[in-house]
């Protein structure tokens, strides 16, 4: 099937979208002159296209999908014909959705494989999304933690630069820090964000806040806790769109932030990367790439279980986990940074 069409379904947040590269690579690799694309957040799945990655981002907004979730679906003749063109559809759908997979048949499409989104206990997020691909015959078996370099376009780096020059950052020493999260419960205190720009600004360097327009109620709490403490303003740079900060985080040396999908893209980026775990498990959800680091609190009913999150409301999950910590941990890293070129 050297011409074949795949598609791959995920939708889901930043990070989710992210933890899809090791397969999404691993299939180009097995599928050379294959036409791969991706259905779900266009302006995520984007990060996955280019060289060695997928050809197309599609919008799932829009594309008719949700005509095919019901048992009794009816769709359009254009639905039809748009996912019957399809040689391999493989849909990451949740247990309630498996009546997905019999209507993308329907529609034509050659083969359909239906795998649950979150993996199993014990079995990283990324290594499961590869496994799912390899089930389905669109790759090879391999480390998910092996995966190639996230593509970056040409200039991507040097548009980060000019907008951290713009917020009065100069180039060489600068640390991203993003205290939001896809959920409040996984976030680190924003006392302490603020107290490790200090520390961090100590050691020299030139520190931002980063965050998008989900994260604005942790960017304030963040500046709140820093003006509360004396300390000088912090820039905060926000509402990037995944490829505007793929190009800040492109263009910093250090980035520290919680479990989120920020940290999942200056991982893959190459960046030096702490990431900050309390309540979720970093063996199923840490970032993959080649200098990350994992720093975690000492609660002792940590990791949390999934529906135990959001309902706690003790956040211990961070106790022992100081700025001091943090930024030891920092140092740590980027040392080993540097020592490994």
């Amino acid at each position: 099937m050297p011409d074949a069409r795949i598609l791959v379904i995920r939708t889901g947040g930043l990070g989710d979208s992210l933890l899809l590269w090791p397969a999404v690579a691993a299939a180009r690799q097995r599928r050379p002159a294959a036409r791969l694309e991706l259905l779900g957040h266009r302006g995520r799945l984007g990060l996955l296209c280019g060289p060695g990655g997928a050809d197309a981002a599609l919008e799932v907004e829009g594309s008719g999908l949700h005509h095919l979730y019901s048992p009794e679906a009816a769709p359009p003749a254009e639905v039809r014909a748009r996912f019957g063109a399809y040689d391999v559809i493989v849909a990451f759908t949740a247990v309630g959705d498996c009546a997905l997979a019999e209507n993308l048949s329907a529609c034509g499409a050659g083969e359909v494989h239906a795998f649950l989104p979150r993996p199993p206990e014990g079995v990283h997020a990324a290594a499961h999304a590869l496994d799912a691909l390899v089930r389905a015959g669109l790759a090879a078996p391999g480390d998910a933690s092996r995966a190639p370099p996230l593509p970056v376009p040409a200039g991507a780096v040097e548009q980060g630069r000019t907008r951290l020059a713009a917020a009065g950052l100069a180039p060489g020493r600068v640390a991203l820090l993003a205290p939001g999260s896809g959920s409040p419960a996984k976030c680190w205190p924003a006392e302490r964000f603020a107290a490790l720009s200090a520390l961090l600004a100590r050691d020299g360097w030139r520190v931002a806040l980063c965050g998008g327009p989900a994260d604005a109620d942790a960017l304030a709490a963040a500046q709140a806790a820093a003006r509360a403490a004396g300390a000088p303003a912090t820039p905060t740079l926000t509402d990037q769109d995944p490829s505007e900060l793929r190009a800040l985080l492109a263009a910093c040396e250090l980035f520290v932030g919680n479990d989120s999908g920020p940290a999942h893209l200056a991982a893959l980026l190459g960046r030096p990367t702490l990431v900050l775990f309390g309540p979720t498990q970093a063996d199923t959800w840490r970032p993959l790439g080649p200098r990350v680091a994992i720093a975690r609190g000492q609660a002792p009913c940590a990791p949390c279980a999934p529906e135990r999150l959001e309902e706690c409301g003790g956040r211990a999950c961070f106790d022992g986990l100081g700025p001091e910590q943090a930024c030891e941990a920092a140092r740590r890293l980027t040392q080993a940074a540097r020592e490994t070129g």
